[in-house]
């Protein structure tokens, strides 16, 4: 049984750029889910777990710098939970994202 998440995951499709806090360069990845604790993204790109990563995210607008740890991999992407946001600013576009995605899927509710 998996364990129950600290925050809701809302589907998203984004692309996004990975980094190994170690490494120079960047990886791009599809974003695939995102909550406020962490995200699920598809890639071949195999990091290994507990690897700190640090993931820019582009939503329209807004853009988020976030840092994370991997703390999953399987053949079609990785699950990182994120640590902190580069800045306050980064942090805050997250919750905005979020928040975006909570009042949207609440629409469709109601639409529905």
């Amino acid at each position: 049984m998996e364990p129950e998440r600290p925050h809701a995951r809302y589907p998203l499709a984004a692309a996004v750029e990975i980094r190994e806090a170690s490494l120079t360069g960047a990886v791009l990845a599809e974003l695939r889910n995102i909550s406020l604790s962490g995200c699920y993204v598809a890639t071949p790109r195999q990091i290994a777990e507990h690897t700190r990563v640090r993931i820019v995210l582009h939503n329209g607008a807004l853009k988020a710098d976030l840092w994370g740890v991997v703390r999953r991999q399987d053949p079609n992407g990785l699950g990182i939970q994120f640590t902190n946001g580069a800045s306050v600013e980064d942090w805050k576009s997250l919750e905005s994202i979020i928040h975006q995605l909570q009042s949207s899927k609440r629409q469709a509710t109601w639409a529905g």
